[in-house]
């Protein structure tokens, strides 16, 4: 199994808050899909930027990429 880690970034001052909210959406959409989340996060890069990030099968590749346009798609090495 290869998996897929994808990436949202927030920009300014709020970029936590929304970095938060947003993972309680990614939450709610995967579970409406029933696709497995390996994990499932957010990390404050610094005071203006941050990220939410989900890790999935990238077998579900497609479907997250088309109905949620993360804007960064890696393997994740960890």
């Amino acid at each position: 199994m290869f998996k897929k880690k994808f990436t949202w970034q927030f920009n300014g001052y709020d970029s936590l808050k929304i970095a938060k909210h947003q993972m309680s959406h990614l939450k709610e959409f995967f579970e409406k899909e029933k696709i497995e989340i390996l994990d499932i996060g957010t990390k404050n890069i610094n005071e203006f930027v941050s990220i939410s990030f989900a890790i999935a099968d990238e077998k579900f590749e497609e479907t997250i990429k088309n109905a949620l346009k993360p804007h960064f798609i890696s393997k994740d090495i960890s």
